[in-house]
Order: structure tokens, then sequence, then C-alpha cells
């Protein structure tokens, strides 16, 4: 890297830094002021609150437990997901696209009760004890990792194909079969690209976890919703629960724009 190009990588990170401290900056005063005008009216207790960050924190382990399963199923079958519609064959192409368009017009919340509600109690044989199949961490991941897959396989296919056509052809004309075009010319060409909107795809996903309540997974929204019922302070336990979450995605966001600029996709589209 040049000098030049070093000191525009760093201007561009303290301008990244300023933006974000001025942008915190106006959202505190706002909140601030929020807070004045809600205590003329509401008495908070946050005393009363704070001993149960333990609750939340066990909380938030299984909210990334069930997220990152989640996503590292919805990463595997969605790249095999999006190799089926980009194959040359016509069976797996229409398996393909049969799996995305009836995935993608469910509601997540339908799948997760289907899943755990419908799938794991049709397979328990009549009699038995239901054991595993009572796992919800095990059954909302997986829930969450098959929907997530019909999305994630789109971005897949998108990135595979803003490759030019020409690398492919070329590399058969090396010797190459498709697949062996695909795994070691394409697809390294194709992550690069797809790395920024995979990780907003991540921020999705963490809060699609919250869906997971109506399971009574204890995560993080089930955490909140069960000590609000047990203390009327469901103020302030719900914005703990938002400051929490905002923990999460907040990071994973400036990653996100981080590595768009590091891959330059903007400039490589262009």
């Amino acid at each position: 890297m040049t000098p030049k190009a070093v000191r525009g990588y760093d201007y561009r990170a303290v301008k990244l830094v300023m933006r974000a401290v001025l942008v915190t900056a106006f959202g505190g005063f706002i909140a601030v002021k929020l807070y004045d005008v809600l205590a003329q009216h509401y008495t908070f207790r946050w005393g009363l609150v704070w001993h149960q960050l333990p609750a939340f924190n066990e909380g938030l382990i299984i909210t990334l437990e069930a997220s990152g399963i989640g996503m590292l199923l919805g990463v595997v079958l969605g790249l095999i997901v999006a190799l089926m519609r980009l194959s040359p064959f016509a069976l797996f192409r229409d398996m393909g696209t049969l799996y995305v368009q009836t995935l993608r017009n469910i509601p997540s919340l339908i799948f997760i009760i289907f899943m755990y509600f419908g799938i794991s109690r049709a397979l328990l044989p009549r009699g038995a004890n239901v054991g595993f199949m009572d796992n919800r961490l095990f059954w909302g991941s997986l829930a969450l990792g098959l929907f997530e897959a019909s999305f994630i396989s789109e971005i897949f296919r998108a990135g595979i194909q803003s490759i030019s056509k020409t690398q492919m052809e070329a590399s058969r004309s090396m010797g190459m079969s498709y697949w062996q075009a695909m795994r070691y010319v394409i697809l390294p060409q194709a992550f690069r690209i797809i790395t920024p909107p995979m990780t907003g795809e991540l921020i999705a996903l963490v809060k699609e976890s919250a869906l997971l309540l109506v399971i009574s997974l204890p995560e993080l929204t089930w955490t909140a919703k069960d000590l609000g019922h047990q203390r009327p302070l469901q103020f302030e336990f719900y914005t703990i629960l938002a400051a929490y979450y905002l923990a999460i995605t907040v990071p994973i966001s400036i990653i996100s724009h981080l590595l768009e600029h590091r891959f330059n996709v903007h400039r490589r589209r262009a």
C-alpha cells in the first residue's frame, strides 16, 4: 500500500470515527431530553432491575448461540441452494427455486412454530418420551438457519453472477470442470463482494432470534418478558433489552461498513 493510500485510509477512518461521535452525541442528547419528559409522568425504578442483569446475560448467551448456529447453517445451506439455482441441470435449478420461493413467502414466526410444534412432534414416535425432540435451542436454531438460507442463497447468487462470465469461460478453456472453476476462481471473488451484505443478514438474524420466545426459548426477549410478568417494570426491562440488542448489532454494523470500504464494493460495481 502506497503512502498516499495509507493517508487516504487513515482519513476515512478518522472521518468515520468523527461521524460516529457526532451521531452518538446527538442521539444521547435526544435520549436525555426524552428521559426528562418521561420522568415527569413515570417514576423510574432502576435500582430494582440492576440485580436482574445476570438473567439478561444468560439470555444473551442463548441469543448468541441460536444466532450463531442459525447463521452457520444458513451460510452453508444458502451456498448449496445458490449453486443449485446456478446449476446447468434443470432439476437442481427447479429444486433450488422451489426452496427459496417457499421459505421466503412464509412468515418467519409461522415457520418457527411449524418447526417446533409441528415437525418435532411429527417425528416423535407415538407414546415415546419427548426427550431430544423438545430441545428448544436445536429446533429454534434449525428454524432460523433454514429460513435464513433462503435469503442468503440470493446474496450468494447475486455475488456469483456479478463475476464476469469470461472468467468461467477462461477457466473452462484451461481444462477446469464447471465445479472446479466455481470453487477456485468464481467463489473466492464472490465472497469478497458478498461479505458486507452478509453481515447485514447477520444483524437481521440476531433480531429475528427474538421470535424464539414463542417456543419459550429463554433468550433475551423471553427473559425481559418473563421478568416483566414477575414485576411491573416493563419500561426498565425492555429498555435494558433494547440496549443488549444494540450492543450486539451496532458493532456488526460498524464491521459491515468497514468491510464495504475495505473491499471497495461500490467502485468494483461501478
